[in-house]
């Protein structure tokens, strides 16, 4: 037996840090993205003070920017987002073929199907009702559609703010 190769629960174990992994780079970067548009609708918002000196570069460019900011964030999401699925699909691929597969020893069975019930899809209500997949849709609304309601609200804030202030 070669002592350098990867062990099954080794397998399962780097698969599921790599699903953390990317659920981290998530809600890190959803987490960043909100403290940058707090930043900048507050530097918006102080622009509209009377003898604000650069009100083209705010009500113009800084809307343009912080659209442009929506655009990567969302890209940078939705990469982790797929890449997360990627893992997930293996991870579950993983378990199917183990079972399937190999001949486990019944503290092997046990932990392995104590692994399976704790995946993403198979997480389960009080009661027994599987949810997983459902949670982990919902999760993905945040970081996927934060970035198109800013965008509107800067939208806004390009084509009709400075309009009003004339």
């Amino acid at each position: 037996m070669d002592t350098n190769s990867l062990t099954i629960a080794d397998t399962l174990t780097a698969l599921r840090m790599d699903i953390q992994a990317e659920h981290s780079l998530i809600a890190g970067r959803v987490t960043w993205y909100v403290t940058s548009q707090a930043f900048l609708l507050t530097a918006y918002a102080q622009s509209w003070n009377a003898n604000f000196v650069w009100p083209y570069f705010f009500h113009d460019i800084l809307p343009l920017a912080a659209m442009v900011l929506s655009a990567v964030i969302l890209a940078s999401t939705y990469g982790a987002t797929w890449a997360q699925d990627a893992y997930l699909r293996e991870q579950a691929a993983l378990v199917a073929r183990l079972q399937a597969e190999l001949t486990l020893s019944p503290g092997e069975k046990l932990a392995l199907d104590s692994y399976q019930r704790t995946m993403v899809n198979n997480r389960t209500t009080a009661s027994g009702r599987i949810i997983g997949a459902r949670i982990h849709a919902l999760v993905r609304v945040t970081p996927l559609l934060l970035p198109f309601g800013f965008s509107l609200l800067w939208l806004y804030a390009y084509a009709f703010a400075p309009h009003l202030a004339k």
